[in-house]
């Protein structure tokens, strides 16, 4: 029996052949590819990196030290102490410490015009210019005694500004005990203005007493000499009928 037998056509070769060519153009293309999108390491570069970032750090560190609070605070004695001083003004009650409060005391004790004052009144306000000089002079005492008292804490207060300063870590703890000391300094400057105010009243009470007492023995004395003059009485007897005896 025959059977029939047929070889492959020339043509048919040649199509098997292209497409094997462009399997394998494929095929290196990819691996071309895949070869070029891999990471490629510079050292180099990621050192830079890396100093950037370390730099950066320091950075923030420096910015957080420098913003540290001091761990120091004398606020509280601070706000305490300038809260007492206010305290011995308003508590005054020798001469009075406001306008109104000294227009009456010395249109009460101290007047200008004494000429229809009778002389029961003369003497009260003498005795009342005596009290009050009395209470002045003693609140100078009371304040110098409470400004000693409310001092004996303002040296611990410096104290502890001063050791915070030293040793701060920051520029805002820096700042913060120079405040503190400055504080301490505004004490200072409130206690003196306490005593200077206390002297103060005291020599404007002295003044007007002065002169209130003497405006009033002025008045004393014109009132004294200028009472009508009484002419005597002529004796009931003679003194002259017993002359030659």
């Amino acid at each position: 029996m025959w059977i029939p037998f047929s070889t492959p056509s020339l043509r048919r070769w040649r199509s098997n052949r292209s497409a094997v060519v462009v399997v394998a153009v494929a095929a290196l293309l990819g691996a071309n590819g895949a070869r070029a999108q891999q990471v490629v390491f510079d050292p180099r570069n990621h050192l830079e990196n890396a100093l950037q970032a370390a730099r950066q750090l320091e950075s923030l560190a420096n910015e957080a030290k420098s913003l540290a609070a001091s761990p120091y605070s004398h606020l509280a004695g601070n706000s305490q102490s300038l809260r007492d001083m206010a305290e011995l003004a308003r508590t005054a009650r020798g001469l009075a410490t406001s306008v109104d409060g000294l227009e009456r005391q010395f249109a009460d004790l101290y007047p200008e015009d004494l000429s229809g004052t009778d002389a029961l009144r003369l003497l009260e306000q003498s005795r009342g210019r005596s009290a009050n000089a009395r209470r002045t002079a003693e609140d100078l005492a009371r304040a110098a005694a409470d400004l000693e008292r409310l001092g004996r804490g303002r040296g611990q207060r410096l104290s502890g500004a001063l050791e915070a300063s030293q040793s701060a870590q920051g520029q805002t703890a820096a700042v913060q005990s120079s405040n503190q000391m400055l504080a301490v300094l505004a004490e200072d400057l409130a206690a003196l203005r306490v005593i200077m105010l206390a002297q103060a009243r005291l020599l404007s009470e002295g003044a007007a007493r002065d002169g209130a007492e003497r405006a009033a023995g002025a008045e004393a004395r014109r009132r004294y000499w200028s009472r009508p003059v009484a002419v005597p009485n002529p004796p009931v007897f003679d003194p002259l009928s017993n002359a030659r005896n």
